[in-house]
């Protein structure tokens, strides 16, 4: 009796069993892997400032320097990473809108993907350099970055933003700010959260 061929489209199962037989998956896994960790990389050396979340203990002390009679209406988060900072600004201040810029394309990728599954109408996530981003309506500005890009962004806050909106920076401090206020965060190895006022 002749073979007979199948003219069916095979199923799912059946391609990822026939991939897991030629080792295919795994080095197309391994292929993907790698070039999302040169990604970091990259923009790691790029910005000089890694993807490193927040601790939890950094989120409740940021929204403690967040003056209790503030009603925001535009905020931005400098660098947002994978967005924890960002979605939970969005979610206490739902009338505020909320603006997360991040230029590593893999965190950028990851935050949109979360907002799927974490709905904040308020909170855009653009994918850009935030040095060349107009923040002149910004009322509170939060940033976690690394020592190296601090002074790059005082220039860049001093030349955008009103007189009176508020910076909070996690870790770093701005070079030549005066903080209002410091908050020490001993469960992040004693992190300083800082808070300024953009002067004018």
């Amino acid at each position: 009796m002749a073979d007979q061929t199948s003219t069916q489209a095979p199923s799912l199962g059946n391609l990822v069993g026939e991939l897991i037989d030629h080792g295919m998956l795994e080095a197309s896994l391994f292929a993907v892997l790698l070039l999302v960790g040169i990604s970091i990389l990259y923009y790691t050396l790029r910005t000089g400032v890694p993807p490193m979340p927040s601790h939890p203990s950094v989120r409740k002390a940021v929204f403690r320097l967040i003056p209790g009679d503030f009603s925001p209406v535009t905020i931005y988060e400098l660098g947002c990473g994978w967005g924890g900072i960002a979605f939970d600004l969005a979610a206490r201040y739902p009338a505020a809108r909320v603006v997360a810029i991040e230029l590593s394309p893999v965190p950028w990728f990851v935050c949109q993907i979360r907002r799927l599954f974490q709905r904040r109408l308020n909170l855009e996530i653009h994918r850009g350099d935030f040095l060349k981003s107009d923040l002149s309506d910004a009322d509170l500005v939060f940033c976690y970055l690394m020592v190296a890009p601090m002074r790059g962004l005082q220039r860049k806050l001093v030349n955008d933003l009103q007189p009176g909106a508020v910076v909070i920076t996690s870790t770093f401090a701005l070079p030549d700010w005066k903080p209002e206020e410091v908050n020490t965060v001993p469960e992040s190895m004693s992190a300083n959260i800082y808070r300024y006022r953009a002067p004018g």
